[in-house]
């Protein structure tokens, strides 16, 4: 049961990751650059491909920077609009 409860908690903290990353792409795929959009896109393979239950301490590194990375770049398009 304790597991189970792990895996759900786990299966919506990537679910979360993934929206979070899909409405900043298309708010760059409009306005913002090219490289922007190419970091974006492999953001969201490297959550897809991460399995969030055994997150060891290297990804989960990057995957918090990676997504300090994202709110920074959703604040600054969401202030220019």
């Amino acid at each position: 049961n304790n597991l189970e409860k792990q895996k759900s908690a786990a299966e919506l903290k990537k679910e979360k990751y993934l929206e979070k990353v899909n409405s900043l792409k298309k708010l760059v795929k409009n306005i913002g650059t090219k490289e922007e959009l190419n970091r974006i896109t492999a953001i969201g393979a490297l959550i897809e491909t991460t399995n969030f239950i055994s997150l060891k301490p290297d990804r989960k590194k990057m995957l918090k920077e990676n997504m300090i990375w994202c709110n920074k770049i959703y604040k600054r398009y969401l202030n220019e609009n």
